[in-house]
Order: C-alpha cells, then sequence, then structure tokens
C-alpha cells in the first residue's frame, strides 16, 4: 500500500488550505471527501478580509460581496458602527469551497471525492471500498469528524443549531446581529450581492420553533419569500481540548475552532490550517512531536475565544447591552479595522 505523508478527511476551507500549504511544501497529500464537488454548503460565509494574508492568490475574484460596517440591535434599540474600509468578505460556500480546492489540486494535491471515511485506525482510514494509509492523519470534516471519533478526543461540547434562508433582494453593504429573537443566540442578516442571507443561531433546547422565529424576521423585515432554507448543526469553542492524539490531529470546526462570540469559523478554520501546516513539516522533517500544533492554536487561536467568552459574559449581564455597545462603539471600529 502507497503510504501518503498526509492524508486529510474533509474539502471545507479548512482541509483544502492544509492541503495546499503542505503541497506547496513538497509533500505527498491525499484529500478525501463525502461530498462530489463543488457541492452547496450552508452557512452565512463572513470572513476578515485578513484571510486572504495567509494566501499567495486574491479571494476578491471568489467574494459575493464586502462590507464595511454593521450593526447591533435588540428590539427598537440599535449601535451602528459603519467604517471607511471594508472589513469583511461574504462568499457563497459552494463557489468558495470549490475555489479553494481546486488551488489545492493545482497544486497537485490528489483528491477523491465520494469517498465517505468509515474509521481510522493506526494510520489507516477506511472507506466503504479502499484503504489508505498515511504517516499523518487529518480531520477536517467539522460536526461529523470520523477522526475526531478515534483515540481521546472528547465528544463536542457545545453545539449550536441555526436556520437560514437566501432573499433574492440586495441588502446595505453592513452585517446585522438581532438579539430580539432568541436567549443565547441572535438573529443575522449578510449581503451576498444580489441576494441577502437572514438566519439565526441558538443553542438546541432553544430550537423547536426555528422555522416560526426565521419567518418572524423576514416579516419584520419585510423581506420577501427566500429562495432556499438550510438547517445545520456546528460546535463552538468552550475550552481547550486535545487536538493531537498520536499521528492524527483536528483542524477548523472539527477541533471546534468556531468563536463563541460571532459564530464565526471560516477563518479560523484556514488559520488553524496554516499552523497545522507548520507542525506537520516539523514532524515530518525534523522528527518534532506532532503536538507542536497543539501549543500553536493555543497561542495564537485561544486568545481571541477568551476575549470572545469575556464579551458574551459581559453583554449577557449588563442592564442595557445596545447601551453598553454604544459607549464602546470607538473600541468595537479599532477592533473592526484592526482585525480585517
Amino acid at each position: 500500500m502507497n503510504i501518503k505523508d498526509v492524508i486529510i478527511c474533509g474539502a471545507g476551507p479548512a482541509g483544502s488550505s492544509l492541503a495546499y500549504f503542505l503541497s506547496r511544501e513538497g509533500f505527498d497529500v491525499l484529500l478525501l471527501d463525502k461530498a462530489k464537488f463543488p457541492r452547496a454548503k450552508p452557512c452565512a460565509g463572513a470572513f476578515q478580509i485578513s484571510l486572504g494574508d495567509f494566501f499567495p492568490f486574491s479571494l476578491e475574484d471568489v467574494a459575493e460581496d464586502k462590507i464595511s460596517g454593521f450593526s447591533f440591535r435588540k428590539n427598537r434599540n440599535s449601535c451602528d458602527v459603519l467604517l471607511d474600509v471594508p472589513i469583511s468578505y461574504v462568499v457563497d460556500r459552494k463557489k468558495f469551497d470549490d475555489f479553494l480546492l481546486r488551488k489545492a489540486i493545482e497544486s497537485g494535491v490528489e483528491f477523491i471525492e465520494e469517498c465517505k471515511v468509515l474509521k481510522v485506525e493506526e494510520g489507516i482510514v477506511y472507506s466503504a471500498s479502499n484503504k489508505f494509509r498515511g504517516k499523518i492523519v487529518v480531520g477536517a470534516e467539522g460536526v461529523s469528524s470520523v477522526v475526531r471519533r478515534f483515540g481521546r478526543y472528547r465528544k463536542f461540547k457545545n453545539m449550536i443549531k441555526t436556520i437560514c434562508a437566501d432573499i433574492p433582494i440586495s441588502f446595505e453593504k453592513k452585517f446585522v446581529f438581532d438579539f430580539s429573537y432568541t436567549e443565547g443566540g441572535y438573529a443575522w442578516i449578510f449581503p451576498k450581492g444580489d441576494k441577502t442571507n437572514v438566519g439565526f443561531g441558538t443553542l438546541p433546547g432553544d430550537f423547536k420553533d426555528g422555522e416560526i422565529i426565521l419567518s418572524k424576521i423576514l416579516e419584520d423585515y419585510e423581506f420577501p419569500e427566500p429562495l432556499n432554507v438550510y438547517k445545520w448543526t456546528y460546535p463552538l469553542f468552550t475550552s481547550p481540548e486535545l487536538l493531537v492524539w498520536r499521528n492524527t490531529l483536528l483542524i477548523g470546526d472539527a477541533a471546534s475552532l468556531v468563536n463563541p462570540a460571532s459564530g464565526g469559523g471560516i477563518y479560523n478554520a484556514v488559520q488553524s490550517a496554516n499552523l497545522a501546516s507548520k507542525a506537520i513539516n516539523l514532524c515530518l522533517r525534523e522528527g518534532k512531536t506532532l503536538k507542536i500544533y497543539q501549543d500553536l492554536v493555543k497561542k495564537h487561536i485561544y486568545p481571541m475565544f477568551y476575549y470572545s467568552k469575556i464579551f458574551n459574559l459581559i453583554l449577557e449581564n449588563v442592564p442595557s447591552p445596545i447601551l453598553f455597545l454604544r459607549l464602546i462603539k470607538p473600541f468595537l471600529a479599532y477592533l473592526a479595522k484592526n482585525l480585517s
């Protein structure tokens, strides 16, 4: 059996980015995914413009929109932060994921689609009709990660359920985060060129009336009937956890690297792929421990999650969250500019 340097399970932004980074470094990479690409992927689809710093190519051409402001709302109160520079791209995940995948394939990555991973065992990845051996196996399959079920990785602790719809109208170039509809979550409005993505996410126990709440949001904002409606579930970061076990590691949503305040995961997915590529390089070329990846995530990703949890805690406990946000509006504008 041919032994690959790295086998990556899952060809979303995390998996395709890691495959691309490693292939450019000369490693023999196999990328597997259960879907046939391009495939639809329910997601609000926003990330900081600075995500492009990880790649030697532009992401602008695959973006549906560039956003330069945001609005926090609760009932009749609002706090608007409008900037003079774009801070975020919004993408159609079907196009964006396929774009990153094609970049990986062009760099020399071997890709097998419609290949559902059933089991991972001691460097061997089993599908229904084949098995593959790799020196390192990476879980990038999101909430359904088979690699995560291997070894001592814990079960996901904190899940968010979401529902969203694409609306056939344009919206002003800002994000809306509306806290009027659910406790422990928020509704969103994200412009996507000639469409607008509208949805909300909350804890599973508060989601039983998902369709009713979505209809209420569309009615309140006077939006027309949606083009389509999607539901999905994904994990939020709660606390540091094991990300490396023997010759396997987890990246992106499979590693619970989703911001606990915003629910955003695309930027963290690509950043974790970048950090994983550094650790894998040191492991395969210099014999260093793969646990370097754990240390890199702790240093470069977790601090922002801690700040986000503190931000959440403050908003949950101040008497008037919108008034509080108005008071720190200059700070929010500073953060938006410097993190984009």
